[in-house]
């Protein structure tokens, strides 16, 4: 393997859609692992559903590769669900490469498509040229175009023999062959493949939507990828050309793009003498493509004015938003704790934000995920982004002093802010009901939990993960640390603005994402020494990774925990934090699989109810 490929190691997963090409799938996934795909990283979506061939197609596929099985619901949904999969083992990465199974891609293709992205940090997607034939090979795909006035996909240099001598660099496109793509994840969590075309034209559909919310799509000439394509077949052509009209057109192409290509397919065919069978197929489809709704739903557009703090947040709520069939628009700014920027920049950067998000083309609704201006809020919300405007409300009576929680920002938010308050937990709905502000209760949102391999690690390590603040019970720390003292056990503090703790190992850090990704996914135990909070998204990371936590009981970790009470201190609960804790270390299965999707279900049934509320 080269220095390159091994750069990308640890990045990228792939997601190969097979649909009964059993000649070449062996070929498609062992090309992939040569040019620096790890076995562990590769996802086949089988959508065949042939079961009598199952244990065959297993056999052909290194022992380290995934398998799924599934309906066939059509390549867009073959790719989301590749891609809920790989989110669900745990491992991170920053790209997405799909690809076809009868694609063999050249020595090389690979890390060049991830190089491109790692320099265009505004581009969604990247693509090859696309090589077909055998013994006489020629260009398939160079990217593609929207024709002027009909806005007909077409590919540049089809069918060409060899690349212009000028065409060696890296160029935007407005779209790209799905053939063998590589993409950026935090575009796919923006923006999913949308699942109603079933095969041929959702990636046309998918990079315009992009290219709508400011990504470039780029084709890379020197990475090069072969595959065999017989066309669309007419159903598919008459039937997605108009859906793709209907959804990206102009008036006069949704008038006349299908017609004009049915026309000319009929006078192609007749030429050549093969008959009207074709046209057939696409007037058909082309009648069928009205029994295909609109995505009536709308967007759902996401204010995150705390980019940094709020980043997984955002991708939970995103991610439960796209499972109950709405598209997500996102619109966020750093925190000046983050860029170093002006509060007062940072606030009008957020009022701009609220304008911009009025102005979304089909809005559902707007979810702010955190009220700037407290209480505030709920009247700027509702002048600047309008009625549909909602505010996530994470602590109704904050530890320290803020802007907004007044009581005259209260009294202005239950005069005139209408309902704008989106709050999680029965804590958090008892201080707003002591204050008389309308709000709404919803699920924390939750992401699919991770399927843990292999036995947890026999180095033990118990962890507090965050932000120090006036509430964290230093008594219960030091009690732990005591407790175990001579069990080889590492104590480990990571979060700014701590104190010295007796017993534990204290790092003044900011983590990025990846960083406290790694540090739940190492830690045998993360405790939460919380004395007062309403929900705790360090709790809600841990459950979804399968690592275990400690903390108050009474509180929103109930829920969490299930059965497994004892990881809870207080009444009916363990009677201390250390008789917690080696009950935690003690687990062998943290978190029963069949409890975390009780949860996630949960929260993705919460927001499901509410956003049909709002329609």
């Amino acid at each position: 393997m080269t220095n390159s490929a091994a750069c990308h190691r640890d990045r990228l997963v792939a997601i190969v859609v097979h649909h009964k090409s059993y000649d070449s799938i062996k070929a498609t996934v062992e090309l992939l692992l040569d040019d620096g795909i790890a076995e562990a990283r590769v996802v086949v979506v089988d959508n065949g559903e042939e079961p009598g061939r199952q244990d065959e197609l297993t056999s052909m596929l290194p022992a380290g590769v995934h398998l799924l099985f599934e309906k066939n619901r059509g390549y867009g949904a073959a790719v989301n669900r590749g891609v809920e999969y790989a989110d669900s083992l745990g491992a991170p990465y920053d790209y997405v490469l799909v690809s076809t199974h009868e694609c063999r891609v050249e020595m090389g293709a690979v890390p060049t498509l991830v190089a491109a992205l790692d320099r265009n940090t505004d581009a969604a997607i990247v693509g090859p040229t696309l090589i077909s034939g055998e013994a006489n090979q020629f260009i398939w795909s160079a990217g593609g175009f929207l024709t002027p006035t009909l806005r007909l996909p077409r590919h540049y240099f089809h069918r060409a023999t060899e690349l212009p001598p000028l065409a060696d660099a890296e160029v935007e496109r407005e779209w790209l062959d799905g053939a063998f793509l590589v993409t950026r994840r935090s575009a796919l969590r923006e923006c999913a493949v949308d699942e109603r075309f079933f095969m041929y034209m959702e990636e046309v559909d998918h990079h315009v939507a992009l290219r709508n919310r400011g990504w470039k799509i780029m084709w890379i000439p020197s990475a090069r990828v072969w595959q065999s394509s017989g066309g669309i077949p007419p159903y598919y052509l008459g039937r997605n050309m108009q859906l793709f009209q209907r959804w990206n057109g102009t008036a006069v192409s949704r008038l006349a793009a299908t017609p004009w290509s049915i026309a000319h397919r009929a006078l192609s065919d007749v030429r050549h003498g093969k008959g009207l069978n074709s046209v057939a197929g696409m007037i058909k489809g082309w009648n069928d493509s009205r029994r295909v709704m609109d995505a009536a739903d709308g967007e759902v557009v996401i204010v995150n004015p705390l980019g940094g703090a709020l980043a997984h947040y955002e991708r939970e709520l995103t991610d439960v938003i796209h499972s109950v069939g709405h598209g997500t628009t996102t619109l966020s700014a750093y925190e000046p704790s983050h860029n170093g920027g002006s509060r007062l920049g940072w606030i009008l950067t957020y009022l701009r934000l609220l304008l911009r998000s009025r102005l979304i083309r089909n809005r559902h609704a707007t979810v702010v995920l955190w009220p700037v201006l407290g209480y505030l809020d709920a009247v700027l919300t509702r002048l600047l982004a309008g009625s549909k405007a909602f505010v996530v409300l994470h602590d109704p009576s904050p530890l320290v002093r803020s802007v907004g929680y007044d009581r005259l920002s209260v009294g202005l938010a239950r005069l005139l802010g209408g309902g704008r308050f989106i709050i999680h937990g029965e804590a958090a709905e008892d201080v707003t009901k002591l204050s008389s502000i309308e709000s709404t209760t919803l699920p924390h949102p939750v992401l699919s939990p991770i399927r843990r391999r292999g036995k947890r690690s026999d180095h033990r390590v118990v962890r507090v993960l965050g932000q120090y603040k006036a509430d964290r019970d230093l008594v219960a720390l030091e009690e732990i640390a005591t407790s175990f003292a001579d069990e080889g056990i590492d104590f480990e503090i990571l979060g700014r603005g701590w104190p010295l703790v007796k017993g534990w190992n204290v790092t003044d850090v900011f983590l990025s994402e990846q960083d406290f990704d790694d540090a739940v996914d190492s830690a045998s135990v993360v405790v939460i020494p919380y004395s007062k909070f309403f929900q705790s998204g360090v709790a809600i990371r841990c459950f979804e990774r399968g690592t275990p936590v400690v903390g108050v009981g009474g509180t929103s970790l109930d829920e969490l925990v299930a059965e497994d009470c004892q990881l809870l201190v207080g009444p009916s609960y363990s009677t201390s934090w250390s008789e917690a804790v080696k009950y935690a270390l003690d687990l062998k299965d943290p978190a029963g699989l069949s409890e975390s999707n009780a949860v996630r279900l949960a929260s993705v049934a919460g927001w499901n109810r509410w956003l049909g509320s709002l329609s």
